[in-house]
C-alpha cells in the first residue's frame, strides 16, 4: 500500500518533561510505521503541528487543504492521520465531510499519553490504524473501555470522556458527500457562537456569524434566549441547534426555539453539527 501520513501533532508527537506534556516533532510515529510497515510505501510530508487544545477551525481547514493537495499529487491506498486527543473529534467530524470527496480511505489515530511515557499505547493504537486502512477502512482509532484499539465511525464521534474514552453518536446519519471548494478557499471563515445547555443561557448581540445551541434533545428554551434567537433570525444571522433525534417527541423548549427560527441539525452528535454550521 502507498499511504499518506498527516502527522498533525498531539500528545503522540510530544515529550514529557517535569511533568508537562510538550509538543514536539512526530519522530515517534513516523519512525514506528517505517519500522514496522516496510512493506507499505509511507509518505510523510511536512504539517503544520499543533497541540490539540489550541486548534482552531483555521488550522484545521489548513490541514485539511494540504492533505487533499498531497493526495492530488500521488496515487495513495490510505491515509493516516495522527492529532491531539482533545479535539481529535471535532477535526475528525470536519474530515469525514470535506475529504469523503476523495474516495481514499483515511483513519485519524493519536495517544492519550506521550510515546516516551506509554509506548505500547501509541504503537498499538498506529498498528491498528494501518491494518484498517488495509481492510480499505475509514475511521478513528482509540482505546474502548476494555483497553482495546476500537475504529470509531468518523461521523458519529463524540468528545472522550474524563477517562478519555471516546463514544458514538447512536442516532446519527451519514453527511451527504457535497464539494466543500467554498470553505477550502473562503478569505476568512465564520465565527461561531456556541451556546451551551445550561439553565438561563442568553446571547450576547455581536462578534459572531453564526449560532449553534446545544441542546441536547429538549432545547433548553429559556425566554432570553427565545427572545435573542428571533432578533439575531430576523437579522439574518443563521441559528442552528443539535443534538437532535430522528425519532421521538417534540419537547415544548425545542418548539420554542424552532418557532423563534433555530434549524434543527437532526442525526449527528455536538461535533457533527460544529463541522456542519462551520462548512454550511
Amino acid at each position: 500500500m502507498r499511504i499518506l501520513g498527516a502527522m498533525l501533532g498531539g500528545t503522540i508527537s510530544s515529550y514529557k518533561v517535569s511533568g508537562t506534556v510538550k509538543l514536539g516533532t512526530p519522530s515517534f510515529a513516523r519512525d514506528y510505521l517505517l519500522e514496522n510497515f516496510p512493506s507499505h510505501g509511507f509518505i510523510f510530508p511536512e504539517f503544520k503541528t499543533y497541540s490539540s487544545e489550541d486548534a482552531t477551525p483555521e488550522l484545521y481547514r489548513g490541514a485539511l487543504k494540504q492533505i487533499i493537495t498531497e493526495a492530488g499529487r500521488a496515487d495513495f491506498d490510505g491515509i493516516l492521520i495522527t492529532h491531539g486527543t482533545d479535539t481529535c473529534a471535532f477535526f475528525a467530524q470536519l474530515a469525514a465531510r470535506v475529504l469523503a470527496g476523495l474516495n481514499i480511505p483515511f483513519v485519524i489515530t493519536g495517544a492519550m499519553r506521550s510515546p516516551d511515557v506509554d509506548p505500547d499505547e501509541a504503537a498499538g493504537n498506529l498498528a491498528f490504524a494501518v491494518k484498517c486502512l488495509e481492510k480499505g477502512k475509514t475511521g478513528v482509532v482509540f482505546k474502548n473501555r476494555a483497553g482495546e484499539e476500537q475504529l470509531y465511525k468518523a461521523h458519529l464521534i463524540m468528545s472522550p470522556d474524563i477517562d478519555g474514552i471516546y463514544g458514538e453518536y447512536s442516532d446519527g446519519i451519514e453527511p451527504e458527500v457535497k464539494d466543500y471548494t467554498e470553505f477550502l478557499t473562503r478569505e476568512d471563515l465564520p465565527k461561531i457562537l456556541t451556546i451551551p445547555a445550561v439553565p438561563g443561557a442568553i446571547v450576547p448581540d455581536e462578534g459572531f456569524d453564526r449560532v449553534l445551541i446545544c441542546c441536547n434533545h429538549s432545547g433548553t428554551a429559556s425566554a432570553d434566549l427565545a427572545a435573542g434567537i428571533e432578533f439575531l433570525t430576523k437579522k439574518g444571522i443563521k441559528c442552528y441547534m443539535a443534538p437532535i433525534p430522528l425519532q421521538g417527541a417534540v419537547y415544548e423548549s425545542r418548539k420554542i426555539l424552532r418557532d423563534a427560527g433555530a434549524i434543527e441539525l437532526p442525526g449527528m452528535p455536538i461535533e457533527g453539527a460544529w463541522s456542519e454550521v462551520l462548512l454550511g
